[in-house]
């Protein structure tokens, strides 16, 4: 039981974040009418995402210091569910766009969406991450040319979601 009690605290936490979402009162606002619940959804993503990605990082500093594979592999596998949530985040945040812009966000709309496209080139460095480990065949040096590469996608990461827009 002492180990497990994160996993009872996120099922809680899911949950409430469900009911919530979908069946608590919400403001009436003009333009989002009830797409303003999807900030129940599409925000936790998002700092979900982030969290992740920096476990990630402390992951692969942990490894080019220690050299422990055992790092790497949780380093790859928390930026493999940061890149989920980051996917998911995205998504909801294009529904919730189409509200707002009162029409479907097209390709169009994304390159001119300075925060949708911050958001894509994020997902998109953490993509080649991706690309670089399935490129190398030897295990010590994908660990350690991702772990560096991972570093720098980390320090991308907030600038083109948080700044750049």
């Amino acid at each position: 039981m002492r180990q497990s009690w994160w996993k009872i605290l996120c099922v809680i936490l899911l949950i409430y974040t469900v009911v919530a979402g979908f069946l608590l009162s919400v403001p009436a606002r003009e333009i989002l009418h009830e797409s303003i619940r999807n900030l129940y959804f599409h925000v936790c993503m998002w700092f979900s995402m982030m969290i992740l990605y920096t476990v990630s990082v402390i992951y692969s500093v942990k490894y080019l210091r220690f050299q422990r594979l055992k790092d790497d592999v949780y380093a790859v596998n928390f930026a493999k569910v940061g890149t989920l949530f980051g996917l998911l985040g995205y998504a909801t945040g294009i529904v919730w766009a189409s509200y707002t812009w009162t029409e479907y966000a097209s390709s169009t709309q994304i390159f001119r969406e300075p925060k949708l496209l911050g958001a894509a080139i994020a997902l998109l460095v953490y993509f080649a991450y991706f690309v670089l480990r399935g490129s190398i065949t030897d295990m010590d040096k994908r660990a350690r040319i991702s772990a560096v590469y991972a570093i720098f996608a980390y320090a991308m990461l907030f600038p083109t979601i948080w700044i750049l827009p």
